[in-house]
């Protein structure tokens, strides 16, 4: 027994002395954890930064994109385009990189040192635009002259840094007198990627958990702790060329009181000029597209525009697609065909002493209205060179893709001096049922949702001179046929009086309204009429909305009282009631 007892006692001493080494050594591993966690060891591992050559870095990212090199930077045209100029086009055609500034027009050629600006021929010591491995690169010296950016390039890292006009830099200094590594996330484990020595500069772009993200001169980027630097104040980055406003102001008076004078034949070109009280500006429908050539039939006459100039009207000629969609495509395809078209309207304008333009061009392709834009682009610097003003005649906002979404409304007000709404046809030659050819809330409640896209300063309101004359007439299978026909003021006022009609107000539509049935007949005519009460509450939406103007179609529509009765109410904001 005794024997036993001792050899338990060995065995449980045993155990214990198992236990007690183990505990210690989860204890010791629990503690090179902690330790670890809390005191981890720097990483001396380096990898490199840059993956490849010619890396793009812009607001504090390295790109995936890549320039090239040719005695100086080529940055990609796609970095460009998505960038810093969204409106730059590659024309394939002629092979060109197309730019539209306010002031220029350039074409720059690919593969070549000559290029032309609104036209004319320049010449470069190198060329602006390379082609390589199907990539289209510019020349960074060209880019830095025609936008705000500075672009530098590091030669020990061949990395390429892109800044923006007055875009500011946070500086820093190395402070640590021992190397100091700049890692590739914010932990000291984490792989470094450059050193740094006492007082080298760089640019801080962030902090994150006790690091502060920096760039180096040569582009690096990284992590360094933020007690290895000291601030050092800011750097502005100034650019040689800075985006300055459009310089060209059209200089007319407000209100614009704009109306457009439909003229189709060269015959019909009036020999003198009316008294129009209050118009500023004739539009004369003079130019269209006649072929997919890009050719332009002219029937302006110089007679007529000295006659207005005498009677110190501006003119402004109307240039048309002929709402032909098919040819609009064409024509609209290439820089070539578009340039073609804006060397004949230039042409004209100096043979005729043009004042401006307004282009109507409607029936678009809804695919199409980026090229239109473009065209815009490519036309307003070379017509604000030439004293030209450039308004264009818009719709509504609706669904129809050929006839409103096409225009991309708010790109074209940066480009134009006028947006004209084209504020009729509410109800027009197809519409099955009768109505107003714009009726006053239809209006208000389109100009409320267009004004989102155009800056109300830069809209001219368009508005008819015009009515229409519905006729519902029962027929013998007792179905009801709608038909209409436009009538100028002075002819609703004859039909009026012909028939013994008197107007009464339309809460409806804010209008004087007439309706008739003939006796003995199964014919009922309505008419909403355009008169001195409509022509007033137009005028009045001017003030309301503070517009750009108004312009009325047409001269021909419009009687003589119209024109008083508009001059009047465009020169007198009137009280708007709580429920216009």
């Amino acid at each position: 027994m005794p024997r036993l007892n001792d050899h338990q006692r060995q065995t449980n001493k045993s155990s214990k002395t198992v236990w007690i080494v183990l505990s210690i050594s989860i204890l010791f591993v629990l503690s090179s954890i902690i330790f670890w966690v809390i005191y981890p060891f720097p990483s001396d591992e380096k990898v490199p930064y840059f993956e490849q050559d010619y890396t793009l870095i812009y607001k504090g990212e390295a790109l995936s994109l890549h320039g090239m090199y040719d005695d100086q930077a080529y940055i990609p045209f796609s970095f460009i385009q998505e960038n810093i100029d969204k409106s730059i086009q590659y024309d394939e055609d002629s092979s060109s990189v197309i730019v539209t500034t306010k002031q220029e027009v350039y074409q720059m050629p690919n593969n070549s040192s000559s290029f032309y600006v609104n036209s004319n021929p320049a010449e470069l010591s190198f060329p602006a635009v390379k082609k390589d491995n199907g990539v289209i690169y510019l020349a960074s010296e060209w880019l830095q002259e025609v936008y705000s950016i500075t672009v530098n390039y590091a030669e020990n890292t061949n990395s390429i840094t892109i800044y923006e006009n007055q875009q500011v830099l946070q500086k820093g200094e190395v402070n640590d007198e021992d190397a100091v590594r700049v890692r590739m996330k914010p932990t000291v484990t984490s792989p470094y990627v450059a050193e740094l020595a006492l007082d080298n500069s760089v640019v801080i772009e962030g902090e994150e958990n006790g690091f502060y993200s920096i760039r180096t001169k040569e582009g690096v980027g990284g992590y360094v702790k933020k007690p290895s630097i000291t601030l050092a104040g800011t750097e502005t980055i100034t650019t040689k060329t800075d985006k300055v406003k459009n310089p060209f102001q059209p200089n007319l008076e407000w209100p614009v009181n704009m109306t457009w004078d439909g003229i189709y034949q060269a015959s019909a070109n009036p020999s003198s000029q009316p008294s129009l009280p209050g118009v500023q500006v004739i539009s004369p429908t003079w130019f269209e597209l006649e072929n997919k050539q890009g050719d332009i039939q002219n029937i302006a006459s110089k007679s007529y525009v000295k006659n207005a100039h005498n009677k110190d009207y501006r003119v402004w000629a109307m240039f048309s697609n002929a709402f032909d969609p098919d040819l609009t495509k064409e024509v609209l395809a290439n820089f070539e065909s578009r340039q073609h078209v804006i060397n004949q309207l230039l042409e004209y304008a100096d043979v005729y002493n043009l004042d401006g333009f307004n282009f109507d061009f409607e029936n678009v392709y809804e695919e199409d209205g980026e090229k239109l834009t473009q065209l815009m682009r490519e036309f307003v610097p070379r017509a604000h060179q030439a004293g030209l003003v450039v308004s264009m005649d818009i719709t509504f906002l609706s669904t129809s893709g050929q006839w409103s979404k096409f225009y991309e409304r708010a790109k074209l007000a940066e480009i134009t001096d006028y947006l004209v709404v084209m504020a009729y046809d509410e109800h027009w030659s197809g519409s099955s049922d009768p109505g107003s050819v714009s009726s006053l809330p239809w209006v208000r409640n389109n100009m409320n949702r267009l004004l989102e896209q155009v800056p109300h300063d830069q809209l001219i309101l368009g508005i008819p001179m015009y009515t229409r004359l519905w006729k519902m007439e029962t027929l013998d299978n007792s179905e009801t046929e709608v038909t209409s026909k436009a009538l100028t003021m002075e002819q609703a006022e004859e039909w009026m009086e012909e028939y013994n009609v008197k107007p009464t107000y339309d809460e409806e539509t804010e209008q004087d309204y007439v309706e008739y049935s003939p006796p003995e007949q199964e014919i009922t005519y309505k008419m909403w009429l355009e008169n001195e009460t409509s022509i007033e509450k137009r005028a009045q939406l001017v003030h309301r909305y503070e517009l750009a103007g108004i312009a009325s179609w047409t001269k021909y529509f419009a009687n003589e009282q119209s024109w008083e009765t508009l001059e009047e109410s465009l020169s007198h904001r009137k009280e708007i009631k709580k429920n216009e």
